[in-house]
């Protein structure tokens, strides 16, 4: 027993003890007191034809030490819906049956919703069909089976089961079904190291790629996989052949029967999944393709409202839905590590808690996105960033789905609809502290230069606001390799960018790759001078900053220049000449340089923006504020 289930006023014990032989005397009277630890809900038709619907409830219950599922029949479900029915209630059994089938069923015919919780019990619950898989002669209904009795042993009507096989037919396993066919299948919320046989039914959510590692006992290779049913999720790894083995089996989206892998305490570090333990994948694993995929969900969600972000754990990994309100351009981001270039997109969602966040989309979902404003996206495996405000970024785990088949979907799309595209947005972004943060670190170009930054080992970073007023447009451009190098991710964009050199041929050639290339495309390496009321520097913007700045690509200027120098009508001279003599405000990195002997320092544009003035204005009025005070 756990201290919530005994906090929750749980009656622990009470789901096995109704289904054993030994014990249901004892909780035979007792209240049945239980919490709901999954909902699913199933629409039946009749046949009569009527047109009526007929909504009943499949769900998982929990008395703190055991779980069984159950099934809630239709005539209870207005007073569920009436009294805040919902997962991890708090319910009170009043009116049931037992059967047997596939698993053991508790079918509710009447229930009273005690209380809410948002506490879910968690840890090491067994599964009432798993304990009577392994004991069977303790199995109540099964007693009932072999004695053939009536229809009804007490006041609560407990009935036999007609049939414990898995084949809906006639009882008979179908020649060549296989070994799962024949054993209880666990849900995966249930998985503990405590069990020794168990089986799940569940979807491939994620499938990661290979990923190789190295260290100082040796190198090998690793593969994660996340396995999905209706009580929960969880992850497996799978190591060297056997990484290559599972890899090349599993499927993203379809469905496996899996068992016999072993169960260990989950790593937070390397999964966001709240599952308390991991399967780690070996030799004795036995994984075989589903094609009954009924009652196994898409993907697992569990949605925070965006208005709860605000006050969340940052770095933490959350689910969010919401409505696409805002689509901004891919752009690209280097990483200063390893000098690799990161396709970027951001994109605004909102959501009827009237807040708007940012979600940060990479590679290759960022440059694929298509999905049209307006339209309701869930994401999987958000992580919560903290700088200038709040606001996410999608993980290389995480996933994304447009328009989902879910409640909350259809509510959310509903009320945008009517109300919600109408609405003022609270944004979590907070500009401010982003403009507080620029001016503390600003300089003007004279204390740059007599605080000798970039000229210590490791590089400087400030800002500056400045004009600038001078371009080298002689050679602005340079060609570069467009190959895209194999990053052992597909979730990673990593293209060459190296220079390539003109042959007698008419190609392109790179040295590194060792590739020919009919085109080559082109990149900013920009140098131009900036000054303010204080001095004069030189600076350098590769292709992201050189491109925001002209709002064009490298390419595209270099053509209008060709045309300029041919004496035929460009707009070259003009795209400079709009932002000449014209200030903007410059992140810098500073680092010191040797040239032909001579130590220099160089300064490179991390990033650009246009003068906000109204930010200006504050900022000198909180500094004539100081001064006076």
């Amino acid at each position: 027993m756990t201290d919530t289930a005994g906090e929750l006023g749980l009656t622990v014990g009470v789901l096995k003890g109704l289904l054993s032989k030994n014990e249901r005397s004892f909780y035979e009277g007792k209240p049945i007191i239980v919490q709901v630890s999954n909902i699913k809900i199933i629409d039946q038709s009749p046949d009569g034809g009527n047109g009526e619907s007929s909504i009943k409830y499949r769900v998982l219950l929990n008395d703190g030490q055991y779980s069984l599922h159950g099934l809630i029949t239709s005539e209870c479900v207005p007073y569920c819906e009436a009294n805040g029915f919902r997962k991890t209630s708090v319910i009170s059994v009043q009116d049931y049956n037992l059967v047997t089938t596939q698993k053991h069923i508790m079918i509710i015919n009447s229930l009273e919703v005690k209380h809410q919780t948002s506490t879910k019990i968690t840890g090491n619950i067994a599964s009432c069909d798993a304990y009577y898989a392994e004991h069977p002669d303790e199995d109540f209904l099964e007693l009932v089976k072999r004695n053939q009795v009536g229809d009804s042993f007490s006041d609560n009507k407990v009935q036999p089961p007609s049939n414990r096989s898995v084949s809906p037919s006639n009882g008979a396993a179908p020649k060549g079904a296989s070994m799962f066919q024949q054993r209880q299948v666990n849900a995966i919320e249930q998985l503990s190291p405590y069990q020794n046989h168990w089986t799940i039914k569940a979807r491939v959510s994620y499938k990661g790629d290979i990923r190789k590692w190295s260290n100082a006992r040796g190198e090998g290779k690793l593969f994660n996989v996340n396995f999905l049913d209706e009580s929960d999720e969880i992850r497996a790894t799978a190591f060297n052949d056997l990484a290559d083995k599972f890899y090349q089996q599993l499927e993203e989206g379809k469905v496996y029967y899996v068992s016999k892998a072993r169960i260990q305490q989950s790593k937070p570090q390397f999964s966001h999944l709240s599952h308390p333990y991991e399967l780690a994948l070996d030799r004795d694993t036995v994984i075989e393709e589903c094609f009954d995929t009924s009652n196994v969900p898409k993907i697992h969600f569990n949605f925070t409202k965006l208005n709860d972000i605000e006050n969340a754990e940052a770095n933490s990994i959350v689910d969010v839905i919401g409505v696409l309100k805002e689509v901004n351009p891919v752009f690209q981001i280097t990483a200063k590590s390893t000098g690799k270039p990161f396709d970027r997109r951001n994109i605004t969602i909102v959501d009827d808690s009237n807040v708007a966040i940012t979600v940060g989309l990479w590679n290759t979902s960022a440059v694929d996105f298509t999905v049209s404003e307006g339209s309701v996206i869930a994401f999987k495996g958000c992580k919560i960033q903290d700088f200038a405000g709040r606001s996410l970024t999608l993980t290389h785990a995480g996933s994304m789905m447009v328009n989902p088949d879910t409640p909350e979907a259809y509510s959310l799309k509903g009320w945008f609809d009517n109300k919600g595209v109408h609405e003022n947005f609270k944004s979590l972004k907070n500009e401010n502290s982003a403009t507080k943060n620029a001016f503390n670190s600003r300089k003007s170009i004279l204390q740059a230069q007599e605080e000798n930054l970039g000229m210590s080992e490791k590089p400087d970073f400030f800002n500056i606001k400045a004009t600038i007023n001078f371009f080298k447009t002689e050679n602005f451009c340079y060609p570069a390799c467009n190959n895209v190098l194999d990053s052992g991710s597909q979730q990673l964009s990593n293209t060459c960018n190296r220079k390539v050199v003109e042959q007698s041929d008419g190609t392109w050639r790179c040295e590194k790759c060792d590739m020919n290339f009919a085109e080559p495309h082109y990149r900013y390496i920009l140098n131009c001078s900036v000054m303010d009321s204080t001095g004069q520097l030189w600076i350098t913007l590769f292709d992201q900053e050189a491109q925001k700045l002209f709002g064009i690509p490298a390419g595209e200027l270099l053509k209008l220049k060709e045309q300029q120098m041919n004496g035929e009508n460009s707009e070259f001279q003009k795209i400079i000449n709009d932002v000449t003599m014209k200030g903007f405000n410059f992140r810098l990195k500073a680092r010191q340089d040797s040239y032909n002997g001579v130590l220099r320092v160089r300064y490179q544009v991390l990033s650009i923006s246009d003068v906000d003035f109204n930010a200006e204005c504050d900022h000198l009025i909180t500094q004539l504020s100081s001064m006076l005070n």
